[in-house]
């Protein structure tokens, strides 16, 4: 990730601008020299751009093939579906984000005050659940890079565990899970749910692109399969089946979404999709808990790492066709 300027107007507190871009100020022979360095430089936290895990993933490679398109390319929508066909799946899938992001702050909400609160039992015992929201909808949330780095960035993406910079929860969870406590840590949970506020006011604004929609379900899937596995996301805590889980959730669900137009111009895929989650979803109900949730992920055989790793693969491989066969 690059790193980027907000304007801060106090502790924890930036412009939110998800409605009305932010002016930039520009700094050319207009102004002064001494003017321009003292120049404070105004970043819409609502503009979007890569974010930091999904762009690792390069969905784009996989779409090449069996009708994919390129980011270059102009596609053109399947005759078989109609534009509001999809227009009506767009608004089903925004309703769908909406309501996991009401959820991540709810769940954030009893987190962050664990935290503030001093319960280091709690607010480990709340750390994964709180995640969910944002897991399933991450294509999305992630998409706004200042939110996806002042909440998700980890610390290698930053000085070190000392840098004011890193913050969201991967800075909490190293407190919590590394040095079993939530004392300093009081400062980023209220940061956290500040910024959480900023992301759903951007998200409510937000109109989604058909394709950022179908693209999001191999997305999901390929940052598992090609980063999210060797267990680097959630190192402190270890609670990377919940991660797991979220991420399939949210990717079959978007094809749930699409299921009727899928069905209609390609059911061999969608036969061979169904399939695939079903393989993975295998492998992770090994390790679900009878009362929910998930063991440690130190837990998983060397066995089904592989396995669960090539079933993802294999997975993400027949979601990235779905460009294709929509048209998008």
């Amino acid at each position: 990730m690059t790193r980027k300027t907000k304007l801060w107007l106090g502790v924890g507190t930036y412009v939110l601008t998800g409605i009305t871009p932010v002016l930039q100020l520009p700094l050319d022979a207009a102004l002064s020299p001494a003017m321009a360095q003292s120049a404070p430089v105004v970043v819409d936290p609502c503009r979007k751009g890569l974010g930091g895990e999904g762009s690792r993933g390069g969905s784009e490679g996989g779409e090449g093939g069996e009708g994919g398109t390129s980011a270059s390319q102009p596609a053109t929508l399947n005759p078989a579906i109609q534009p509001q066909e999809l227009q009506q799946a767009v608004d089903q899938y925004k309703a769908y984000v909406l309501a996991e992001t009401n959820r991540l702050l709810t769940d954030s909400q009893v987190f962050t005050e664990r935290v503030m609160a001093g319960d280091l039992a709690g607010a480990q015992a709340m750390y994964a659940p709180s995640r969910l929201g944002w897991e399933r909808i991450e294509p999305i949330a992630e998409s706004f890079a200042e939110f996806d780095r002042s909440i998700d960035a980890r610390v290698d993406d930053f000085k070190g565990e000392d840098d004011p910079e890193f913050t969201g929860f991967h800075r909490i969870e190293m407190g919590l899970f590394k040095y079993n406590t939530t004392k300093g840590y009081e400062g980023f949970a209220q940061k956290l749910m500040t910024d959480l506020e900023g992301l759903k006011t951007c998200i409510v604004a937000l109109e989604i692109d058909p394709r950022d929609m179908v693209r999001g379900t191999s997305e999901l899937i390929e940052e598992v399969a090609q980063g999210k596995i060797t267990g680097e996301e959630e190192r402190y805590s270890r609670t990377d089946f919940w991660a797991f889980q979220a991420n399939v959730e949210g990717s079959q669900k978007i094809v749930e979404i699409l299921r009727p137009l899928i069905q209609r111009v390609n059911p061999t895929i969608l036969g061979e999709i169904d399939q695939d989650f079903a393989a993975v979803n295998q492998v992770l109900a090994k390790y679900a808990l009878p009362g929910g949730g998930f063991k440690s992920y130190d837990q998983l055989t060397p066995q089904d790492k592989q396995r669960l790793q090539a079933d993802l693969a294999r997975l993400a491989e027949n979601l990235a066709k779905l460009r294709g066969v929509i048209g998008v």
